[in-house]
């Protein structure tokens, strides 16, 4: 069953963000990366600090111009990371978010339905879906 493309435009206020980081590139395996994210700890030394317990995945370019794959949660009342996490500042803006209907599964939201359609997370008690948040910046003329 096909899902609708929602769009909408947000604002999210300046965030500290704390799990993994990982620099990508088209021959990464994700596979991988899950794996040995779940290997060092996944999630459970971030949730003492998370704002939210949903999966959140941040991708950014860095000061070297790569693509950054971040696997974390929002976080506050932390200074210091654990040991092999990263803690990161981001700052506030207006984003573009991607997305579609609430899906059953985990395994629909993240697949060519979900994830797919939105890219061309997770589960929660209102089902699956895949977010796609585009920071908008307005253009220097």
């Amino acid at each position: 069953m096909s899902k609708d493309i929602i769009t909408y435009q947000q604002h999210l206020d300046a965030f500290r963000f704390l799990g993994n980081t990982n620099v990508v590139d088209e021959a990464s395996d994700f596979g991988t990366i899950w794996e040995n994210f779940f290997q060092m700890g996944g999630y459970k030394p971030i949730l003492p600090y998370a704002v939210d317990e949903k999966p959140i995945n941040v991708w950014f370019h860095d000061q070297q111009g790569r693509t950054v794959y971040f696997q974390g949660l929002f976080v506050k009342n932390v200074d210091q990371a654990p040991q092999g996490y990263t803690l990161m500042d981001f700052p506030g803006g207006d984003y573009l978010a991607v997305t579609t209907e609430w899906m059953e599964t985990n395994q629909e939201a993240v697949g060519p339905v979900g994830n797919g359609r939105c890219n061309e997370y997770a589960g929660t008690p209102q089902g699956s879906r895949y977010e796609v948040w585009v920071p908008i910046q307005k253009l220097s003329v």
